[in-house]
């Protein structure tokens, strides 16, 4: 895998570890079992929260199958795999945080190195496709504990 490629991963991942734990954990809200679980059910449980987010100096966006937290330690936007998954990614987010974390002038660096560097990292199986979805991916190497049948709360 190119060494750009597995940074921006794990330094992805490493937020979103850090996002989950926030979201899951410390305010409660359940993981979903789907992603369209999540996009019918976390406004109104983010909306509960806001007030112990906004407290935490924490900023919750929810957007369709994800969520764009601003923590005052590290920012990430993601989306929830499918059946719940909780530890992929996309391109353009990847792209997206990559650009934030290397504190890198507007606008969003072009992202067709690392489309390359996808392409090769899938066909070496070093990336693998998450099922039912054409443009998330996760690294078998860093999955997550926050398996939805494994951290649900509620």
């Amino acid at each position: 895998m190119h060494a750009d490629l597995a940074n921006a991963i794990r330094l992805f991942r490493h937020d979103q570890e850090l996002a989950l734990d926030y979201i899951h954990s410390k305010l409660g809200i359940p993981v979903p079992h789907s992603a369209s679980h999540w996009a019918t059910n976390a406004w109104g449980k983010i909306a509960a929260v806001r007030s112990t987010a906004s407290m935490d100096g924490v900023t919750l966006y929810v957007h369709g199958v994800g969520i764009e937290v601003t923590h005052p330690s590290f920012h990430i936007d993601y989306d929830y795999g499918p059946t719940g998954q909780c530890d992929c990614f996309d391109r353009w987010r990847l792209s997206l945080h990559r650009h934030l974390r290397l504190r890198l002038p507007s606008p969003v660096d072009d992202p067709r190195p690392l489309d390359d560097w996808l392409a090769d990292a899938l066909a070496a199986g070093e990336l693998v496709r998450v099922a039912d979805s054409h443009s998330m991916f996760y690294d078998p190497l860093l999955r997550s504990g926050w398996s939805p049948a494994a951290q649900e709360i509620g």
